[in-house]
């Protein structure tokens, strides 16, 4: 099942939306990468990287907004393991519980990225 990694300038946040697509798709795997290592807002590309490097089948990663993207983009290019993972541009509440329920359905990391393209890029 692919897993679905949140990446949010806020832990709170993150943590929020985990327990609301816990609810909708509670099979799928959700990790956080959320906030800086003292609690405070921020993101930070290391602790994106160290989140990717845990992931125990392909994975998924949604933003928040700004340097959210740029620190995943630079995790991504990082990335030594060998599990597909891939950055979607889309809103992170409604992307995320569109890509959790396509995970649960079983679909692949590119049938998850179709469609949130299809839904998203109207």
């Amino acid at each position: 099942m692919v897993n679905l990694v949140l990446v949010s300038h806020s832990e709170k946040l993150a943590t929020g939306l985990k327990e609301l697509l816990a609810e909708m798709a509670p099979d799928t795997p959700v990790l956080i990468a959320a906030g800086l290592e003292d609690g405070s807002i921020g993101t930070d590309a290391t602790r994106i990287e160290e989140t990717l490097n845990t992931l125990d089948d392909d994975g998924v990663v949604l933003t928040d907004i700004g340097s959210a993207t740029m620190n995943t983009e630079l995790a991504l290019e990082l990335y030594s393991g060998e599990r597909t993972v891939r950055f979607i541009d889309a809103p992170l509440v409604e992307g995320a519980f569109l890509a959790a329920v396509l995970s649960g359905q079983s679909k692949s990391v590119d049938e998850i990225e179709d469609g949130l393209k299809k839904e998203f890029s109207k």
